[in-house]
C-alpha cells in the first residue's frame, strides 16, 4: 500500500473536508469529495479509489467490479441496507458504518415524538399562533401515568429508550428476535412475543435495522392488532412500515396515529399520501442530528478509513466474513 492513493467521499451531506483531512493527515492520501447520486456517478468516482466515503446510492456486485483498488467502503450512518454486503465480502472488500454515534439523539427524538402524541404539543402550539386559546382542547388527551409502551427492536436505542421511558411510571414491552429473555430484562423492559407486543401497548417504537425479514414488517395485519387509542412512532427505517396500511389503518380508526422520522420516499413530494391526514406527524428525518453527533459520525466515518490505510480492520466491520484486498496487521 505504498503511493498516493486516493480516498473519495462521494456523499455530500457534510460541508467541506476538514474533518476529514485532519484524520487522515498522517497518510499519503489524496481526499477528494465527489457527489454521487447515482450508480454511473459512484463507479466513475471510486474507480481510483482505495476507500470510499458513500451515501445511499445502491452498491452491488456489479458496481464493485468497477472498483478495482477498493479496500473499503465506510457509511458514515447506521444503516447500510444500500450496499450488497454478501458482494463485498466477495469482491474482498470491507465494509463498515458508525452504529453509536446518534443513539442518544435518536431515542431522544422518538421520547419528543412519544410525548407529543400524548400532549398534541405541536397541535396546541399551531392552535395558539392561529389565535385560539383552548384551555380544554379538543383532542382526546389521556393520563400519562400507567400506559404501556412497546419496544421494537432492543439493540442500543431501543435501550435507551427503555432508560428514558423508565422514570414516566409506564409498563415497558420489548421484542427482538435476537435477544433472550433475560437480556430484554437487563434492559430494563419485560420481553413479550411480537403479537402480544402490540395488543397491549398503547404506544409501539420501532428501532429495528432493515432487512429482508424487517422490511414491511409494519403492515395491515399487525397494524390491525394494535389497539384502536394506540399510537405507531418510527425512527429507524421508513420501508419496515408500509406507508399505505399506516395511511388506511389512520384514516379509518384501526389506530389512533403515528409519528414518523423516516418513511418510504425522501424527501417526500408534496403530495405523499401521509401528508393527508394531521393525525400522523412526519420530521425530515433529523432524529440522529446533535452538533455532536453530526462532527462524532464524521469522525468515526474516517478513522475507519484510517485503520484500513494502516492495514487494519475497520472497528465497526460489518462483513467480518471477508477476506480482506490488503494484508491484515495485528491492531
Amino acid at each position: 500500500m505504498n503511493g498516493t492513493r486516493t480516498v473519495v467521499v462521494t456523499s455530500n451531506i457534510f460541508p467541506g473536508l476538514d474533518t476529514e483531512k485532519e484524520v487522515l493527515a498522517p497518510f499519503n492520501v489524496e481526499l477528494v469529495k465527489r457527489p454521487c447520486r447515482n450508480r454511473e456517478q459512484l463507479a466513475q468516482a471510486g474507480k481510483d479509489a482505495v476507500a470510499l466515503l458513500v451515501g445511499n446510492v445502491q452498491i452491488d456486485a456489479e458496481l464493485l467490479s468497477q472498483l478495482p483498488h477498493c479496500l473499503a467502503i465506510v457509511k458514515p450512518s447506521v444503516g447500510v441496507d444500500n450496499i450488497d454486503i454478501d458482494a463485498a465480502t466477495a469482491a474482498g472488500v470491507c465494509v463498515a458504518n458508525v452504529p453509536d454515534y446518534g443513539t442518544d439523539e435518536v431515542a431522544t427524538h422518538a421520547m419528543a415524538l412519544l410525548l407529543n402524541a400524548i400532549r398534541y404539543v405541536d397541535a396546541e402550539a399551531a392552535a395558539v399562533r392561529g389565535g385560539r386559546w383552548q384551555p380544554k382542547p379538543p383532542y382526546p388527551i389521556q393520563r400519562s401515568a400507567g400506559r404501556t409502551l412497546g419496544i421494537i427492536g432492543f439493540g442500543r436505542i431501543g435501550r435507551s429508550v427503555a432508560r428514558k421511558a423508565a422514570g414516566f411510571d409506564w409498563r415497558l414491552l420489548a421484542w427482538d428476535p435476537y435477544l433472550d429473555d433475560d437480556e430484554i430484562r437487563r434492559g430494563g423492559a419485560e420481553p413479550a412475543d411480537f403479537e402480544t407486543l402490540l395488543a397491549e401497548s398503547d404506544f409501539v417504537s420501532l428501532h429495528l435495522p432493515l432487512t429482508e425479514e424487517t422490511q414491511g414488517m409494519i403492515d395491515a395485519r399487525a397494524l390491525a392488532k394494535m389497539k384502536p387509542t394506540a399510537f405507531l412512532v418510527n425512527t429507524a427505517r421508513g420501508a419496515i412500515v408500509d406507508s399505505a396500511a399506516l395511511l388506511h389503518a389512520v384514516e379509518t380508526d384501526r389506530i389512533a396515529g403515528a409519528a414518523v422520522d423516516v418513511i418510504d420516499e425522501e424527501p417526500p413530494p408534496p403530495d405523499h399520501p401521509l401528508h393527508r391526514t394531521d393525525r400522523i406527524l412526519v420530521t425530515a428525518h433529523v432524529a440522529w442530528y446533535s452538533e455532536q453527533a453530526f462532527r462524532d459520525v464524521r469522525v468515526k466515518a474516517v478513522q475507519e478509513v484510517a485503520r484500513v490505510l494502516q492495514g487494519c480492520l475497520p472497528l465497526n466491520l460489518v462483513n467480518p466474513d471477508v477476506t480482506p484486498r490488503f494484508p491484515v496487521r495485528a491492531a
